[in-house]
């Protein structure tokens, strides 16, 4: 009892799975004497048993690595390095076909038996059940003697199995527990319904192990449900793969709001098969949920697992990843609502900024014609006079010149705030789009010194280019709007930490961004000003419609990185945009 107690306190103490593993390996072939031992676990995608730990002398690192195939046809090794009959599975492979303990007092009597250590006397295997009655594992001890494993042994491995398989599930659950709370937070920050939905796949098929997973979005008024995000084979069609309302399974389950599990989709008579991950012979489970909005269903999230190679490992979805990946729809459904809702709330306020724009540039652009038009009213009597007034008829052209200008700045900026979002992506680097924005709109002749902190091997970004150098040239021409007297620029590139780009802008985490930064030597923003430096019409200077910033913010966004302003008061401006990187 006190080598259970032992155990009993490695499985709650030990973080580390590999770790706990070997530890038990070590400790059983120590209690009952036995000279080798090995943990070999499922993968669960091919049904073959992999080798966690061993114990004991003879072990190669082939040995180590190698698998033990306990499916049909499967095949061990000899110590001599020759593989035995296809047909061989050994003691190992039996106990995971069956589930049931064996003892193989004597292995050269054994029927199960194929030879791994010319040594081996005898041979105790334990299998690693789940609560679902799904072997995880096998738990294998050896000696040099014959019969030296009793009945007791048997019922102390028995128990240690039980201890091993629960600190097993709970580390399962550990994991998925972490991987849905992160989840929650990257889908409470994501704002694009394609890296929301992408998230979530990528999620379903590392993390939690759902193997292939779709989402399907319901379009409501075609009242059809169109491949939005996925992996594997339908990546080519999404945006087309579509199923109507009630059509196969996946359409069932967006009709009823009920989820469907199954091992066998091919047989159901409401399967149609149009598109899937898998082939239908390699199918080995179906799961399918409904994505629920606050009134309706926004769609299907399914998930499918490939047939195991091994017959007797049962690859079906359990109530478990049902409950898992329902939950997972639950944040998908809230993370979409919420998104129509920032968008609903956008449009509607770029439809107030569209009103409160045109309102302002009517007002501006009256101002300058009326101007013109009394320009040009003077221009008209000057020339009904007969002497020569060359000089007025210049200062009259001066003014009109100016006033047409203007006019052109005011229908720029119009145009700019217009074409912020409207974004055509290609792969760039920043330093080279920084470079090139600098040579176009910096001032050689200035008194401000340029200080450049460009990191090197930053990875490339999905950007367009003419929209980013318009963004940055706007950032240059405000700092040195405020620095007529002289002063510095120091431009600063690198890869972001995704903490402060989560904690700056509320960007996921788990995207990689690059960081660029523009501070300024100025008097600073006043804290007063932060909240409303990006928003349209809001401006200190007496130039321009106060678009710029705004403008900036909306290139930015639609890049899906953000900007903010983090400088102190006083001792110059300082602001900080994000821009995702290149997934690999």
């Amino acid at each position: 009892m006190d080598v259970i107690n032992h155990l009993s306190r490695l499985t709650v103490e030990t973080a580390d799975w590999q770790e706990l593993v070997q530890a038990i390996s070590d400790k059983c072939a120590e209690a009952v004497g036995a000279d080798r031992s090995f943990v070999a676990l499922v993968d669960e995608d091919t049904g073959d048993l992999h080798i966690h730990a061993v114990t004991g002398e003879g072990w190669t690192d082939e040995r180590r690595l190698q698998r033990l195939r306990v499916a049909a046809g499967g095949a061990t090794w000899s110590d001599d390095g020759l593989a035995l009959p296809k047909n061989s599975r050994g003691i190992t492979g039996h106990v995971a076909e069956t589930g049931k303990t064996h003892l193989a007092r004597n292995v050269a009597e054994d029927p199960y038996y194929y030879l791994f250590f010319s040594d081996v006397r005898s041979e105790i295997a334990v299998p690693l059940i789940d609560e679902n009655g799904v072997t995880r594992g096998v738990f294998n001890l050896q000696s040099l003697e014959i019969d030296h494993f009793t009945s007791d042994h048997l019922s102390f491995l028995e128990m240690v199995a039980n201890l091993t398989v629960m600190r097993l599930m709970i580390a399962r659950f550990q994991a998925r527990q972490i991987a849905l709370i992160e989840l929650g937070k990257d889908l409470s920050a994501i704002t694009d319904t394609t890296m929301l939905l992408r998230r979530v796949v990528d999620v379903a098929s590392d993390i939690l192990r759902f193997e292939h997973c779709s989402v399907f979005a319901l379009d409501p008024e075609r009242k059809e449900l169109i491949l939005r995000a996925t992996r594997g084979p339908l990546a080519e069609h999404i945006g087309v793969a579509s199923y109507r309302v009630g059509e196969g399974l996946t359409g069932w389950v967006a009709q009823t709001g009920e989820p469907v599990r199954m091992s066998n989709p091919a047989g159901d008579p409401r399967h149609k098969g149009r598109y899937q991950e898998l082939p239908s012979a390699q199918i080995g489970a179906f799961l399918a949920v409904p994505i629920f909005g606050r009134s309706s269903v926004l769609g299907v999230l399914r998930v499918m697992r490939r047939r195991s190679n091994a017959p007797w490992f049962h690859s079906e979805f359990t109530e478990d990843d049902e409950s898992v990946l329902s939950t997972i729809a639950s944040q998908l459904g809230a993370a979409l609502e919420s998104n129509r809702m920032i968008d609903r709330l956008m449009a509607t306020e770029r439809m107030a900024a569209w009103g409160e724009m045109s309102a302002k540039a009517a007002h501006m652009i009256g101002n300058r014609t009326f101007a013109i038009k009394g320009d040009l009213n003077e221009l008209e009597y000057v020339l009904s006079e007969q002497e020569d007034k060359r000089d007025v008829f210049r200062e009259l052209a001066e003014s009109i010149r100016r006033g047409i200008f203007r006019l052109e700045e005011i229908l720029q900026e119009f145009r700019d705030f217009v074409r912020a979002t409207q974004i055509t992506l290609s792969e760039e680097q920043i330093n080279d789009v920084v470079k090139q924005c600098l040579s176009e709109s910096f001032p050689r002749r200035l008194g401000v010194k340029l200080n450049l902190e460009l990191a090197p091997s930053l990875p490339p970004v999905p950007a367009d280019s003419s929209r980013l150098k318009r963004a940055f040239s706007e950032l240059i021409e405000n700092a040195l709007s405020y620095m007529l007297e002289g002063g510095a620029l120091t431009i600063k590139t690198s890869r972001a930490d995704p903490l402060e780009a989560q904690r700056l802008c509320g960007l996921t985490r788990s995207r990689q961004y690059v960081r660029v930064e523009f501070s300024d030597t100025g008097p600073g923003v006043p804290d007063s000003d932060k909240p409303r430096i990006f928003t349209p019409f809001f401006t200190s200077r007496a130039k321009g419609m106060g678009l710029g910033l705004s403008i900036v913010k909306g290139i930015l966004e639609a890049h899906h990185g953000n900007i903010v302003e983090v400088g102190v008061e006083g001792q110059g401006a300082k602001f900080v945009a994000f821009l995702p990187a290149k997934s690999d």
